[in-house]
């Protein structure tokens, strides 16, 4: 499941960035932000990055992109014209003219694949801009090498297989902006003597812990998205799990109360019964009694009388 939704996420990307370089490349003036703006998209994680990242990074950035964008537009569409449209120089400056272009192309080119990661992850003006964009080649020579080798590549099949052409625009700023994040990785390592590890180490905890030591309210990655819903689910299951036993509990407890109150209550039922037969047989035997003792004093009083009446007839 984890496999086919990164594959979805990777062929979105693909049609995302595509159309998006595309179209600014049919228009020119936009492929500069365009590709500073896909530099900070790539600079993140692919659980981590969104589309708005583009844009976000255009508009954080837009002061020194406007300064860089002339910069490259004169720097390398022009020499691009110049040797493939108005190569119709005199012979003996048309080499001197055609070197001069070619040169220019190459630092234009150069600075395409170097700056964009610079504005990113530095805040800079445009002379910074110059200077550590060229600095960044000596981060490590064979990625700018092979950097500048691909965007060379795109020029050349811009040129001659426009439709080919299609099928780079994505991979080649995402292995671009990787390789020249590497290169940025090692100069700013040995301008703090550290490692390039530990350097990636604190930007990944910088970037959920802020400087208090409180997380940061940044966009949940899925690996812990679903991490956590996984805990969440078992969580619940042992809270549900935990509720059926304290209501089987409270139910047994409750059915075992209720036959100790039936039986309780028939017991008391049974005392009361047998109380009231008790007090029933002891009211009858007082009531013979008396009934006896009343029958006595009767007959004595009648014999008395007797004994009287015949004393006096005497």
């Amino acid at each position: 499941m984890k496999g086919l939704r990164v594959i979805g996420d990777y062929a979105a990307e693909f049609l995302v960035i595509t159309l998006l370089v595309a179209a600014s490349a049919m228009s020119v003036i936009f492929l500069v932000p365009v590709l500073v703006g896909v530099t900070g998209y790539f600079s993140k994680e692919l659980d981590a990055r969104r589309f708005k990242d583009i844009f976000t990074t255009i508009g954080k950035n837009w002061k020194v992109i406007v300064f860089y964008t002339i910069f490259q537009l004169i720097i390398i569409v022009f020499p691009v014209l110049n040797i493939y449209f108005f190569n119709t120089h005199p012979d003996k400056t048309n080499n001197f003219v055609l070197a001069i272009s070619v040169i220019a192309l190459l630092v234009g080119t150069v600075y395409l694949a170097t700056a964009p990661t610079v504005i990113v992850n530095m805040n800079v003006k445009f002379r910074q801009l110059l200077y550590n964009g060229f600095m960044m080649l000596f981060g490590s020579l064979w990625r700018s090498i092979v950097s500048v080798l691909l965007l060379l590549g795109i020029v050349a099949l811009m040129l001659k297989y426009p439709y080919v052409l299609v099928l780079t625009l994505y991979i080649v700023p995402m292995i671009i902006s990787k390789l020249m994040k590497e290169n940025f990785y090692k100069l700013k390592a040995k301008a703090l003597n550290t490692s390039v590890e530990q350097l990636k180490r604190k930007e990944k905890e910088d970037d959920y812990i802020d400087e208090k030591g409180a997380v940061k309210p940044v966009d949940i990655h899925f690996e812990g998205a679903e991490s956590s819903t996984e805990q969440t689910e078992s969580d619940c299951a042992i809270t549900e799990a935990a509720e059926d036993i304290y209501k089987a509990d409270v139910y047994g407890q409750t059915e075992s109360e209720g036959v100790m109150a039936e039986a309780s209550e028939e017991i008391d039922k049974t005392d009361v019964d047998e109380q009231n037969e008790g007090d029933g047989v002891t009211t009858d035997v007082s009531e013979d009694a008396d009934k006896a003792d009343v029958d006595e004093q009767n007959e004595v009083i009648a014999s008395n009388a007797e004994s009287s009446d015949s004393a006096r007839n005497e």
